[in-house]
């Protein structure tokens, strides 16, 4: 779909005021309205800083302007005031010069969201950073999320469900498609949110985008993450995943939760073993799942593993 930046740019027209005269500086990459400073695209600069002492020094001062982000609900299109004490004079600021440029600096924020779409980002994209703080992910992952969210804006997914729901399950499916252990009941509690809110929305957004399949969740990523937290050897590690390599064969794990089977894998390796530190209690808190919950995926497990 053709973002109203990209439209604005075709015709030669500002979005914010329908002005024809866009300006465009060399110097910043910037392509602007003269009428009102509306900052439409930047035109990347493929050549290299102007000084340069060697071919070595040449090759790395190549550039080609700042990066866009999708965290940003604009793409980073926009200007911030910047934060300090001095003007760009270099000159020190009184503390009324200050006040005022913290004055400008609010009303600078407010006015960069003109659309509700624009609005939903801005907060979709502060519940996304918050969340993967929370659940300590990587930026590629975070990227990933907000892409996944700006097509389900587009499609009209967001409409009429809570950010906070729809923010998660973008999170939790950047997650999954990027096979990183974190479950959807971990996501939903960092969140503060219920199971059942972020699971409605997660299928919402799968039911939409059909090209993207997510992949299944493979419980073995999840085995050193409870070891880790039990402080168990490796050789419990390689018993868990080779009981779990047994039940994948067999086409049993499918649908089940990955942390339920690999508790009930786990403690199943201790007993083969002979390993009597770690009791069933233990290893069900440690994957955040219940004793009962354990007890009849070891049922299971035991049937399959053994049957020849």
């Amino acid at each position: 779909m053709e973002s109203k930046w990209e439209h604005a740019l075709q015709r030669n027209v500002c979005p914010n005021c329908g002005s024809i005269e866009l300006i465009t500086d060399n110097k910043s990459g910037e392509v602007y309205c003269s009428k009102c400073g509306f900052v439409l695209s930047k035109v990347y600069d493929m050549g290299q800083e102007w000084r340069e002492f060697g071919d070595e020094e040449s090759d790395q001062r190549d550039r080609a302007g700042s990066p866009l982000t999708p965290l940003i609900h604009d793409l980073g299109f926009t200007t911030a005031v910047e934060f300090g004490t001095k003007s760009a004079s270099g000159r020190g600021m009184t503390s009324e010069e200050i006040s005022r440029a913290q004055r400008m600096r609010v009303w600078q924020e407010r006015g960069r969201a003109m659309s509700a779409n624009e609005r939903n980002l801005m907060a979709a994209m502060r519940h996304i950073s918050h969340l993967a703080d929370q659940l300590n992910i990587g930026k590629p992952i975070v990227t990933r999320a907000a892409s996944i969210y700006r097509e389900a804006l587009e499609m009209g997914l967001v409409k009429g469900r809570p950010i906070s729901s729809m923010a998660a399950a973008v999170v939790y499916a950047a997650c999954r498609s990027s096979e990183v252990p974190r479950t959807l009941k971990e996501v939903a509690t960092k969140a503060g949110l219920r199971k059942k809110e972020v699971a409605r929305a997660y299928r919402n957004i799968l039911r939409a985008m059909e090209g993207d399949k997510m992949p299944i969740s493979d419980p073995t990523l999840y085995i050193s993450k409870v070891a880790s937290k039990l402080k168990l050897g490796p050789e419990i590690e390689r018993e868990t995943e080779k009981i779990l390599g047994v039940a994948k064969k067999k086409k049993t794990t499918s649908g089940k939760d990955p942390m339920g089977l690999v508790a009930a894998a786990m403690y199943m390796a201790t007993l083969n073993l002979g390993i009597t530190s770690v009791t069933q209690k233990q290893i069900a808190e440690a994957a955040n799942v219940t004793e009962v919950t354990v007890r009849n995926r070891f049922k299971g497990l035991k049937d399959i593993v053994e049957k020849p």
